[in-house]
């Protein structure tokens, strides 16, 4: 096994990696040891996730949702802290981190999946973005698809939508993370620093969310409660 970041060697590894935080709701969606090394898992912990995390903005949402975060702690926030955003950059390296784990698991069950995705010079730039800040930022779109607490049904079930993530696959061979967290839809392309196709597949899909087949049900990876 080798690190889909680094690419090295991570036979020794003894963290499991979860694609989206812990802190986020995800129970469910995660590698399997050695997909990413313990040293990039450390990393993103520390200089990626926790800054968007820890940013008023999500700090705020987490508060108002109640979602704890490993150690079962749920944030405070205060009004006098406002809503600002994560750091455009941040969020960008963030997104780029959870899209090639987001390929990952949807490979796993493909023989040599560890290599394809190590080998694959087309992510090469997208991993120094998210692992070493190497590059310019990488753009992404921003959308909201509904209410941060809005009540999702589906058959006779109800419940709310924390997160949900799929790949895009367009006509011209370009593949995008496509991710809502708390309702917000957010797009960005794993080969490059550029969204136009993705624009072209919205014009060509009546700007409906690649999320969601044609009747609006999700039945994409989500944790939902």
């Amino acid at each position: 096994m080798r690190c889909i970041f680094c690419k090295q060697d991570s036979s020794a590894s003894v963290s499991v990696e979860h694609i989206v935080p812990e802190s986020l709701g995800n129970i469910d969606h995660v590698l399997p040891v050695g997909a990413v090394c313990d040293g990039c898992n450390q990393y993103f912990a520390r200089k990626v996730e926790r800054q968007v995390l820890e940013s008023p903005m999500f700090r705020l949402l987490r508060a108002d949702m109640a979602i704890p975060n490993k150690r079962g702690r749920t944030p405070v926030w205060i009004p006098t802290e406002g809503a600002k955003r994560p750091d455009y950059r941040q969020m960008g390296r963030f997104l780029a981190k959870v899209g090639l784990e987001v390929l990952a698991f949807k490979t796993l069950s493909v023989p040599e999946w560890n290599d394809e995705l190590v080998d694959h010079p087309a992510l090469d730039e997208l991993r120094r973005f998210a692992r070493y800040n190497e590059g310019p930022d990488w753009p992404f779109t921003v959308r909201s698809l509904h209410p941060v607490n809005a009540i999702i049904k589906d058959g006779n079930q109800s419940f709310e939508l924390l997160h949900e993530f799929d790949i895009l696959l367009t006509r011209s061979s370009e593949a995008y993370l496509a991710i809502s967290i708390f309702g917000v839809e957010m797009v960005i392309n794993l080969g490059g620093r550029e969204n136009d196709g993705f624009r072209r597949w919205l014009e060509e899909n009546n700007w409906t969310s690649p999320l969601y087949p044609p009747r609006n049900a999700p039945t994409h990876p989500a944790n939902q409660r």
